[in-house]
Parts: structure tokens; C-alpha cells; sequence
């Protein structure tokens, strides 16, 4: 059975709805979404990764029979290697591809889901691969309709903690939490301690230089591609950090011992939601004190009293993710070929993958960078380009080891 949805496609960012989610402002009414969905999170991807390569943007509007909004999905058409393949907007950027959801009379099911993408795809351009992953079964207690698409789960999950508790009950699940107070007090003696929220532009630009720095040695310690190889990173954060912090969806904590900044917490807020995107920490003699552990557990605490109900780690099994966190969130994905071009990419990727997840390729792979580093030198970069980059997500995306709280 059809259902009758009135569907609107726009080409442009600027063309959507007035219910489409702006920074951090309050959300329209019935409106459920992650950050990596706004408009202000889109504008600051198209002005960095969203320019590379040909693309055609397909923002997805659809209402009911009322003309009220049931569900926005921000999708593309990439153009690739002669394939075109049919992908969220922010596909890899994002730790959440995800619709934004509205509360409405709708009961979504299988068949309903299913129904109303047969009817966004006649609606699109042509395109070769259906390539969605990263899809939560829910947006903030909605059932993302999307997630019945997925023909697969992936093989990493999003990890978060619930604020909704009380303090001590979040207190006690902290790993090693009495080693922990042990490294507070020890920093202590070192130097006075304090805990801070960048406000001013001028503090945001610092702090956010300082972690970037302090991300672009740890990137060369894990042997990973950094700021100094991708320009796309570097106006990630070049660009968007004004630009969120603009829009009051910024908040990004420093924790500073004397006069040194010796971790940092940069992340994003939507509705009760917090981000940590990205998190950093000071090296040399300052890890045997793990500044990063302490910054996390303080603004833990923080946004526990601010009265937030989710701080969200985002996508990634690392050890100490899953020690940090009590609630996982499993995510769906789904490939699909609808031409002979798509099946002969997705064979291709398929051969990509087992070649990748040979010994030998893992054991070659981090030299690669070693060399490229040793090829550009220092000498070919500028101040700012060591002090800024782009978000712990598309980090993974390179398949590089996120930075861990130290």
C-alpha cells in the first residue's frame, strides 16, 4: 500500500524549510536530530570536506498529507571514479548519519520505510550505489525509519554516557576512578589546577590552535595522516570553529595546570546532547599525570550539573570507550548496486578490503606516512597549518587510532 507523502527535494543549503535545524537554538517544535544534521554542521562540511569532488546535494524534505514535516534526510550524489553513489550528506564526518525526525501520527514500519524510500528514489537523479551507513536505530527516542533499510549491522558502534542519573551512580562506574584522584591531587602539587570554558572568540581561536597542535603530534606519534597532509581537515576547524561557537554550538573545555593548557575537550551541543568530537592532551611530562582523564571526568561532572542527559563519544570501539561508557549504539548500514557500473565498484571494494586487512598492509601502512612527512619537512609548513585540522571523526574515516584520554 502507497502512502501519500508529499515529498521536496532542494538542491541548495540555503533553500531548506525553516524547520530545519539551525546551531543551538532552540529546535522546532517536535523536532529530534543529532548535530552532524543542522545546518550550521552542513555549511561548515560543504566549506571544507564537501568540496572535494563532483557532487549534487539532495536535501529531502517530507510531510504528511497536512503539509506537517515527518522526516529531513541530507543526501548526495557523489560522483566517483565514473560511479555515482548515493550517500548521506556528511557521510564520513559524521559519527550519526541519521534523518531529522518529527513527532507526528506516523507508525513507522518495514514496509512504510520501505515505501517511502522507493518514493525518494524516483524522485532522484541516477546514481549507480546506494552506499548509507552509520544509521542508529533511533534519534533521541524516535524510530529513525531509515534503519529499516540496513541490510547489515556495522562492525563499530557509538558510545555514550547517560547523564540522566544520579551523580553518584555515574561517579562510581568511572574506571580506575580512585587512581584518578590520585592523578588530580598529584597535578596539584605540581601546579594549580583549573577547569575552563573557552567563551571569547579570541579563547576560542587559542585553544582550539592549542589542542590542534597538540592532536597534529599525536597523529605523528600513531603514524597517521594529520593536518600537515589533509587540507580538508585543516579548514574543517579553520572555518568551523567560528562558525559553531557563532551559532552556540561550540563548547569546548581546557584544563590548565599553572599557565600550560594541558588538555583539551573540543565538542558540539544539540538540544541535551554533547559531542565530544575531538580531545586532546599536552605530551613530554605532562602524561605521567593524565591531563585528558582529568579534563574528562570534570566535564563529566559539568554538563552532569548543567542538567545535559547524553555526553556521546561517538562512533568507535576503542577499550577505553567501552570502559568509559555503559550504553552502546548499534548502527545499520546498507550497500546496494542498482546498475552494473555499482556491482563492478562494490567488487572492487570488496577487494579493497581484504587487501587492507592482510598483515602486510597493516604492518606497511603507518611507514607510508613516515616517509611522506620526511618528503614535505617542516620546513613546507606554516605556523597555521600545524594549529589546525578537523574533527576526531574524520580522523577514523583514515582508519588512524582516535586519541584516547591520558
Amino acid at each position: 500500500m502507497r502512502t501519500n507523502f508529499r515529498i521536496t527535494i532542494h538542491e541548495r543549503l540555503e533553500d531548506l524549510s525553516p524547520e530545519w535545524p539551525v546551531g543551538g537554538r532552540p529546535p522546532a517544535p517536535r523536532a529530534r536530530f543529532h548535530a552532524f544534521q543542522t545546518a550550521t554542521f552542513l555549511s561548515a562540511w560543504l566549506n571544507s570536506f564537501g568540496r572535494s569532488g563532483r557532487q549534487s546535494l539532495q536535501f529531502i524534505e517530507v510531510r504528511d498529507e497536512a503539509s506537517l514535516p515527518l522526516i529531513f534526510i541530507p543526501l548526495r550524489i557523489l560522483h566517483r571514479g565514473g560511479t555515482r553513489l548515493l550517500q548521506f550528506v556528511d557521510q564520513d564526518a559524521a559519527d550519526y548519519n541519521a534523518p531529522i525526525l518529527f513527532e507526528s501520527h506516523m507508525i513507522w514500519s518495514r514496509e512504510v520505510a520501505e515505501d517511502l524510500w522507493r518514493q525518494i528514489v524516483e524522485m532522484l537523479p541516477p546514481f549507480d550505489v546506494v552506499e548509507l551507513i552509520k544509521m542508529p536505530a533511533e534519534v533521541e527516542g524516535l524510530i529513525n525509519p531509515l534503519a529499516y533499510l540496513g541490510d547489515r549491522q556495522s562492525e563499530l558502534s557509538c558510545h555514550a554516557t547517560d547523564l540522566r542519573r544520579s551523580w553518584n551512580e555515574i561517579d562510581r562506574e568511572v574506571p580506575r576512578r580512585t587512581t584518578l584522584l590520585r592523578k588530580i591531587r598529584g597535578l596539584e602539587r605540581v601546579a594549580p589546577v583549573g577547569f575552563h570554558l573557552a567563551q571569547t572568540p579570541d579563547e576560542v581561536r587559542k585553544i582550539t590552535n592549542v589542542m590542534l597542535r597538540q592532536k597534529q603530534r599525536r597523529f605523528e606519534e600513531t603514524m597517521v595522516p594529520g593536518f600537515d597532509v589533509d587540507r580538508d581537515k585543516h579548514d574543517f576547524f579553520r572555518e568551523g570553529t567560528p562558525l559553531f561557537h557563532r551559532e552556540e554550538m561550540l563548547t569546548l573545555f581546557y584544563l590548565t595546570a599553572g599557565e600550560t593548557i594541558v588538555a583539551t575537550i573540543w565538542g558540539l551541543v544539540a538540544d541535551k546532547r554533547y559531542y565530544a568530537i575531538m580531545l586532546s592532551f599536552e605530551g613530554d611530562e605532562w602524561t605521567k599525570h593524565s591531563p585528558g582523564s582529568i579534563l574528562f571526568y570534570k566535564a563529566l561532572k559539568w554538563l552532569h550539573d548543567k542538567g545535559y542527559e547524553w555526553m556521546d563519544l561517538g562512533i568507535g570501539n576503542e577499550p577505553w570507550k567501552l570502559e568509559s561508557c555503559r550504553t552502546m549504539i548499534t548502527l545499520s548500514e546498507r550497500s546496494e548496486a542498482v546498475t552494473g557500473r555499482g556491482r563492478f565498484y562494490l567488487a572492487r571494494l570488496r577487494a579493497n578490503a581484504q587487501l587492507r586487512a592482510t598483515k602486510a598492509y597493516q604492518k606497511l601502512r603507518p611507514l607510508k606516512w613516515i616517509v611522506l612527512r620526511s618528503l614535505r619537512g617542516r620546513r613546507h609548513m606554516t605556523p597555521a597549518d600545524v594549529d589546525t585540522g578537523a574533527s576526531l571523526v574524520c580522523e577514523r574515516r583514515r582508519g588512524g587510532p582516535p586519541p584516547q584520554p591520558t
